[in-house]
């Protein structure tokens, strides 16, 4: 079971099951009917016949550097969101630091700038290599820096035979995540020069290691890896890494991709190519432990003397900020629900955003946002609590006979379900009447929970007070428990006379139980998540008191 279904299994709870399962659990439930469950909700899955997975096969192999790390040099890009190192061994990435997010191994501890590149001892990432020549035997030569327009450049070389130079130039845009690195190969000989399976690739990870995940415990914000790609036809396919894996696979795909990513709950990196015309297949490389590293493997190439050829390959390295990311045509990347709740989630991001421009915090758009959703429920939601009040009255006033009944047929659980029932329909009472308008409630919440939890503009967002970061846990527990007071309080006022002994001991266990299992839950929870619910369980408690307090 994947992080994402985990925690959304404990929203239902939350949720659902306090909305909508109260009612039904504890009436008495008319005859049982069997019926054929055929019909089951099956996740989409994606047509593959183009993609082939091998387990216990290295086909894809890194090669090892030959020249010593003395002779490494560091040269560094920035603009106004990150500052990139590159290193003349491989020529590849060797930091990559967001200047506009941080991480906090607690939350007394200072925050450091977010790191993408989790293992800079391994010189691979954006490494190019072949199988068929080893273009890394010597360190790359630095040519310069150079500043052109809106991209700062910064190229390097490699003498791989005699006459034949490859270079690797990483463009930088300003006020940008995207990197353009554009690989040529020149042949100054007179005779054709072959290079085959050239290889481009990230890895191993991204932000965190396997070993570093037990360190960082900031709420739900730290979800290990996915490999995630979406095809020409809009198909997107998604690869959990298991941190408990034993075994090595390599899939390959020879589909046409718009693009190739790797990510955590708020971080990507990821290839989106020009086009497809120089690619001959993807491949995403996971080893045992939860080590993943994924790429491009390039067509053969036969560059004819006196010649160069040119392969351009963009990547989008940084936060999963919406916005951004639908600039690229990337936003499927974010997680957002299933696929019928992305357009509700769209709207709940839209409108959180809006609302923080308008607050410049996040806390308080998060509560706004809450007040405007309970307003738009409010007429469900009075129906519904209507409709509790005055099945409360009915049930109080049937009680006497209701405890008569227990009396008589106390050996006869059967006999007492069907003769309780006869009295409801004498009194018109209906356990699921108040259940539909919470049902309708549902989606949006569901919307709510998945826009919450995987917001990147959540994370290091100030609140007030103690709530520095509200994509991590409240660090004095302030919230949690005022969501399980809140939940209690709900329960009690919601609460009606229990129908058989049975009930009655599960109606407690719910009433106490539920709310106590969720507060501990809940201290592990990202604080902005908590902020909505527990406003939203004190709007909804004044709402129920007025409608009980009211002659309706």
């Amino acid at each position: 079971m994947s992080n994402d279904t985990q925690r959304l299994i404990i929203f239902i709870l939350l949720s659902g099951a306090i909305l909508f399962f109260y009612n039904l659990w504890f009436m008495p439930k008319p005859a049982q009917k069997t019926f054929d469950e055929k019909q089951k909700l099956q996740p989409t899955v994606a047509h593959e016949t183009s993609t082939q997975v091998i387990k216990n096969e290295n086909l894809i192999k890194t090669q090892k550097f030959i020249s010593s790390l003395d002779n490494e040099k560091e040269y560094s890009l920035e603009n106004e969101l990150v500052k990139i190192t590159f290193s003349t061994v491989n020529a590849v990435i060797k930091s990559y630091t967001l200047k506009n997010y941080s991480d906090k191994i607690n939350n007394n501890a200072a925050g450091t700038d977010v790191e993408l590149v989790p293992n800079k001892s391994s010189f691979s990432y954006l490494l190019l290599q072949s199988q068929s020549i080893n273009i890394n035997k010597q360190p790359w030569k630095f040519e310069g820096i150079q500043k052109d327009g809106n991209y700062t450049k910064i190229l390097f070389s490699q003498n791989i035979e005699k006459g034949v130079i490859l270079y690797k130039e990483y463009q930088l845009q300003n006020n940008s995540y995207i990197i353009n690195l554009n690989i040529k190969i020149k042949n100054s000989t007179k005779i054709p020069f072959a290079l085959k399976d050239l290889m481009l690739s990230w890895g191993p990870n991204i932000h965190f290691l396997p070993q570093d995940m037990t360190k960082y415990k900031a709420g739900m914000g730290y979800q290990y890896n996915k490999v995630l790609y979406e095809t020409k036809n809009n198909q997107l396919k998604i690869i959990n890494i298991n941190l408990q894996s034993r075994e090595n696979k390599t899939t390959l795909i020879e589909q046409q991709l718009k693009w190739l990513a790797l990510k955590d709950i708020y971080f990507i990196s990821s290839f989106l190519p020009e086009n497809n015309e120089n690619i001959k297949k993807y491949f995403i490389k996971e080893n045992a432990g939860g080590f993943v590293d994924y790429g491009i493997i390039f067509n053969d190439l036969l560059i004819n003397g006196n010649s160069e050829h040119t392969i351009s390959i963009n990547s989008f390295i940084g936060p999963q900020e919406y916005k951004l990311l639908k600039k690229i045509k990337m936003e499927n990347a974010v997680d957002l629900g299933w696929s019928w709740l992305r357009p509700i989630s769209i709207a709940v991001f839209y409108s959180l955003d809006f609302l923080y421009k308008l607050t410049k915090n996040y806390g308080v758009a998060i509560i706004l946002l809450t007040i405007i959703i309970r307003a738009f429920l409010w007429i469900p939601s009075q129906n519904s609590y209507k409709h509790m009040k005055d099945m409360q009255k009915k049930m109080n006033i049937i009680k006497p006979r209701m405890e008569t009944l227990k009396k008589i047929y106390k050996d006869d659980p059967q006999k007492l379900n069907e003769e309780t029932m006869k009295l409801y329909q004498e009194y018109k009472i209906n356990p699921l009447g108040g259940c539909l308008p919470m049902l309708l409630q549902l989606p949006i919440f569901f919307a709510l929970y998945a826009t919450l939890i995987n917001m990147v503009e959540l994370k290091g967002a100030y609140f007030a007070l103690w709530l520095k970061d509200l994509s991590a846990p409240d660090p004095f527990f302030v919230l949690p428990i005022l969501m399980g007071v809140t939940m209690l309080i709900q329960q009690k006022m919601s609460q009606t006379p229990s129908a058989t002994p049975e009930t009655e001991t599960q109606q407690k266990i719910l009433t106490y139980g539920m709310p106590v299992f969720l507060t501990f839950l809940a201290f592990s929870w990202p604080s902005g998540l908590l902020l909505y619910w527990s406003v939203s369980n004190i709007l909804s408690i004044l709402q129920q008191f007025f409608v009980n307090k009211s002659n309706i």
